[in-house]
């Protein structure tokens, strides 16, 4: 029923928000000992939630399967996650990774202080509405660099020795993550794993009341159609007429919602006509950063509803401008000889009612040691073949053939 439009909104309470805070929230430092962050600045808290708008759309964009199902992801988490990498990978890595999360070309130190600063910004004063936690464990006697170990401390991560091939292990980390969530996200990594050279982790979870509540006595069911161009009746939600934050033009129409104390804030954008799949709001990327929106006089109705996700992002960003740098020997030595990303695994949810919003993401980069080379093979039929069933006695051949589309295997 839900399709991907919906859960574009799942993005912006976190990326309008700017980043994530650390495992420990430190105390911000006194701004006499030093100049006023970039982060703290106009312009480096619209950087910042370009940035994350970006990511998010494009994500979205890459994520989203023909059948528009549920895509929702968490810029936020992701970016604290990559952001643990980033402290150990060598400059071309920490170019890619900056160029991932959507600074583009930008100086790549700068790109990482100002999410560093972003971070600790919102751990100052965000209380219960939003809490954040980075850690990462690393592979007993994987031979970290020391320096990457001091930098760790300095950035205030902590950090573990665990074999994550236990299973007691990767339970546990599993069970950090719920606790984390609020139980929102229940497990990451469900099962130890194998050769691992580290993991890194964040996890987040908001929840927040509307600064103007829906009256659940006006919530009725109304017709949502879907991107197929189906409708079903959705419990839909109805604020009256106020000054709110909108913005549209000739194809989509957005508010920006704002939770109690206006910190944080849900932005909602739809197309003004038909239905539309999830990579025809690339248009509106811009739009989930909060930019552009102005005070108008205007009613809203808002579908009650739920969306969750759950993804290995790896492949869309290497499409996006990983890929190179990551699969270079020297990327993450400072974690151990061999260290290479071999999955970005992400769940994200979020709930939205009368009352406000719940929403928790966890994020989880992996990286497992390269295995000592063997003359060992690895077959993989996953393209066109050629069979033959024979009799090893008589040389003859009872069947043969070629399979050059996707095989329908014989149920049961």
């Amino acid at each position: 029923m839900r399709n991907s439009l919906l859960t574009l909104a799942v993005i912006a309470a976190l990326a309008s928000g700017a980043g994530s805070a650390e495992a420990q929230a430190p105390q911000p430092p006194d701004p006499k000992e030093r100049p006023a962050p970039v982060a703290e600045t106009s312009e480096g808290r619209q950087a910042l939630a370009a940035s994350q708008a970006k990511l998010a759309i494009e994500l979205i964009e890459r994520l989203s399967k023909p059948d528009n199902a549920d895509t929702t992801i968490s810029p936020a988490s992701l970016a604290s996650a990559l952001a643990i990498v980033s402290e150990g990978a060598d400059p071309n890595m920490k170019k890619a990774i900056a160029k991932v999360m959507g600074f583009g070309a930008a100086d790549a130190p700068k790109s990482m202080a100002l999410l560093a600063e972003a971070r600790q910004a919102l751990a100052a004063g965000a209380g219960d509405v939003f809490q954040s936690a980075d850690r990462i464990v690393l592979a007993p006697g994987g031979g970290p660099a020391p320096d990457l170990l001091q930098r760790l401390d300095h950035a205030k991560i902590l950090h573990t020795e665990e074999d994550l091939s236990k299973p007691e292990v990767a339970a546990g980390i599993d069970a950090w993550v719920k606790e984390a969530t609020k139980g929102m996200i229940p497990e990451i990594l469900g099962g130890p794993l194998e050769n691992v050279s580290f993991v890194a982790l964040n996890a987040l979870h908001f929840k927040g009341k509307w600064k103007t509540p829906f009256d659940p006595k006006l919530t009725a069911p109304a017709p949502f159609k879907s991107a197929d161009g189906k409708a079903e009746d959705v419990a839909m939600m109805r604020l009256s007429e106020g000054r709110r934050l909108f913005r549209t033009d000739k194809q989509f129409i957005g508010v920006d919602l704002p939770f109690a104390g206006e910190r944080f804030s849900l932005v909602i954008v739809t197309s003004l006509e038909k239905p539309l799949p999830a990579k025809d709001f690339a248009k509106a990327g811009d739009w989930l950063s909060g930019v552009g929106f102005a005070e108008r006089k205007g009613d809203l109705a808002l579908p009650r509803f739920h969306a969750s996700g759950r993804f290995d992002l790896l492949p869309a960003l290497d499409a996006m401008g990983l890929d190179k740098a990551r699969r270079s020997p020297s990327a993450l030595e400072a974690f151990g000889k061999g260290a290479s990303l071999t999955q970005i695994l992400q769940r994200a949810a979020i709930e939205v009612d009368e009352e406000g919003a719940e929403a928790a993401a966890a994020t989880a980069v992996i990286a497992t040691r390269a295995l000592e080379q063997d003359d060992s093979l690895h077959m993989v039929v996953d393209k066109p073949l050629v069979f033959a069933l024979r009799d090893r006695e008589s040389g003859m051949i009872l069947l043969a053939g070629y399979v050059g589309q996707a095989p329908k295997g014989k149920a049961g």
